[in-house]
């Protein structure tokens, strides 16, 4: 794995679960593309990205939890980027942090990660 760009500083809000997003919806350039999250937290999510962006570029995004049926739907803010090697293939990967998610969205995606570290745990 080889950083591109970075603060250096790990500034995560809250615990981060790993899941796969069936879709992240976003508009960067004026096109619209699909991507899947690595994990997600209340306060952002990392996905690999089909587009090259910058830190501090700004993307509308819309995606739904795996087993949940809310729709979220908010302005993201890149904070941090990287390149990701998978298997021979390279593409960029971004961690974004929600601008503009309201409260009781957050409090959607804080109730999920409890109840998805509940069952890695096994209770």
């Amino acid at each position: 794995m080889n950083i591109e760009e970075s603060s250096g500083i790990d500034r995560r809000e809250g615990t981060r679960v790993p899941f796969m997003v069936v879709e992240i919806q976003g508009e960067h350039s004026n096109k619209i593309f699909l991507a899947q999250s690595e994990n997600v937290s209340k306060g952002g999510l990392f996905f690999s990205s089909p587009e090259s962006m910058k830190i501090g570029d700004r993307v509308p995004i819309e995606f739904i939890l795996p087993d949940n049926k809310t729709v979220f739907r908010c302005m993201s803010e890149v904070m941090w980027k990287k390149t990701v090697d998978k298997s021979g293939f390279a593409s960029e990967g971004v961690g974004i942090r929600f601008v503009d998610l309201d409260e009781e969205k957050k409090q959607i995606i804080s109730d999920w990660i409890d109840h998805e570290e509940e069952k890695e745990l096994g209770h």
